[in-house]
């Protein structure tokens, strides 16, 4: 997922075109080996990251300017803290996988346009001081990244746990599986909620037609033409929620919706 959003999205694949190590992780942008100063005016390499603002397979305008980093306190060619950008120096996990140390704060007037205006601009201020130490170090080393790990139980980035700051929570629930007895209105709505979390499967039961009347309690809107077809409600549901979810016979890593029609006992 994350090489193709990178390849479809312009301002990440120029990112990365221009040689900047870009990885997309947990709904979240990051750009490696960023050269930076330390107090002892030491030249390190550290990580910026975003979060992510998608529409669909494709980056948004980012909705916000800060940026965190992965590494000691940038400073100038001095060994002075780059105040100017400094948001907050405290330790904060993004997600399951991502712990950053600090965040920082630099808003152009007229905000960011892309995620290459926001990620080259934090990585010239914090190469610039390392850049004038060793001529020899910049951010865009073309240094190879490991491939994808693998791809999510959904179908695109869940960037709204990141951006509200739950990803790692969200991800205490990968390894359940859920049963959803009855799709009436209760079961059609928890079935919502819970498609929307990276539980690994959905086993949904319900024998029943979805009819007019069930159009009335169930979430979406369904079309004239659906409720002629009068499908089972475990087929109308499936349809819609596959386009979130991906549906695999690989149980135990993906997240399935099952029809079962025939329940005994």
């Amino acid at each position: 997922m994350s090489q193709q959003l990178i390849s479809r999205s312009s301002d990440l694949k120029k990112l990365r075109d221009e040689g900047y190590t870009v990885e997309v992780r947990d709904g979240h942008l990051l750009i490696h080996n960023v050269p930076y100063v330390n107090s002892q005016r030491e030249v390190k390499l550290g990580t910026l990251v975003s979060t992510l603002c998608l529409a669909g397979d494709v980056t948004h305008r980012p909705d916000t300017h800060v940026a965190y980093f992965i590494g000691e306190a940038p400073c100038t060619v001095t060994g002075v803290p780059i105040a100017q950008i400094t948001l907050s120096d405290s330790p904060a996990q993004l997600s399951e996988h991502i712990w950053v140390s600090r965040a920082f704060s630099s808003k152009p007037p007229e905000g960011y346009r892309d995620y290459h205006h926001k990620m080259s601009t934090y990585a010239s201020i914090l190469s610039g001081p390392a850049e004038a130490i060793d001529v020899s170090v910049t951010p865009k080393s073309f240094v190879a990244i490991k491939a994808d790990a693998p791809d999510s139980v959904h179908n695109y980035v869940d960037t709204a746990s990141s951006r509200a700051g739950i990803h790692r929570l969200s991800a205490k629930l990968t390894d359940e599986v859920v049963a959803i007895i009855g799709a009436g209105g209760t079961g059609a709505y928890t079935l919502d909620l819970v498609a929307k979390t990276p539980v690994k499967e959905i086993r949904l039961f319900d024998r029943d037609k979805f009819l007019q009347h069930n159009a009335f309690r169930a979430p979406g809107a369904p079309t004239l033409a659906t409720l002629r077809r009068s499908p089972t409600k475990v087929s109308y549901l499936r349809k819609i929620y596959s386009a979130m979810h991906r549906i695999s016979r690989h149980m135990l890593d993906t997240c399935q919706i099952r029809q079962l029609t025939n329940l005994r006992g």
